[in-house]
């Protein structure tokens, strides 16, 4: 699997208008810093409000390292060939504090290795819930050991959602950022 680049198709959703945009988050919105990703939240209306409640909810979770997350990310990212999620995350995951080399290797091909062991289970519990749908008992029991149940419960819950997330965006196209527009930030909110 090749690093995501670039979106294949022609097609796409394109993004909501800045009028709908700011009839769905408010005052707040501004255009310039507002990443695609939540201007294509907005397009969904209704569905807005819990999108951005399970964001924050992964964002802001207790017990887990960011660093950990980012990982998770850009191994969904990689796994599912989502080019924003990649490209976006990469910048993040550099803020969080990843170096190239776990960078590099949450993109390379076949199992994820060479790093720290807490990067390479994630990658790999991330690589058998993209393709699979589950966990393997073996990888399901190292979390455990290693995490206890509720960290257990979250990681499993962050690959769901960062699969979920990687199909959404793969599904409307939603326009590459600029890492500018990302900054120092480590999520999409800000």
């Amino acid at each position: 699997m090749a690093k995501p680049a670039h979106y294949t198709s022609k097609v796409a959703i394109p993004l909501p208008s800045d009028e709908a945009v700011r009839r769905i988050i408010g005052n707040s919105y501004n255009p310039e810093k507002t990443l695609n990703v939540i201007k294509m939240f907005a397009g969904t209306e209704d569905m807005f409000e819990a999108t951005i409640g399970l964001v924050k909810a992964i964002f802001q979770t207790q017990g887990i390292d960011p660093r950990i997350r980012e990982m998770i990310i850009l191994r969904a990212a990689a796994v599912l060939n989502a080019p924003y999620e990649w490209q976006a995350n990469t910048q993040m995951a550099k803020n969080a504090g990843l170096s190239s080399k776990e960078i590099d290797a949450a993109g390379s091909d076949g199992p994820v290795a060479g790093i720290n062991p807490e990067y390479v289970l994630v990658c790999k519990a991330t690589d058998e819930m993209s393709k699979s749908g589950t966990l393997r008992d073996e990888t399901l029991s190292e979390l455990l050991n290693r995490y206890g149940d509720t960290i257990a419960r979250k990681l499993v819950l962050m690959i769901a959602w960062f699969n979920l997330l990687s199909r959404f965006l793969n599904g409307c196209r939603v326009p590459l950022e600029t890492t500018d527009k990302i900054g120092a930030g480590t999520s999409p909110l800000g």
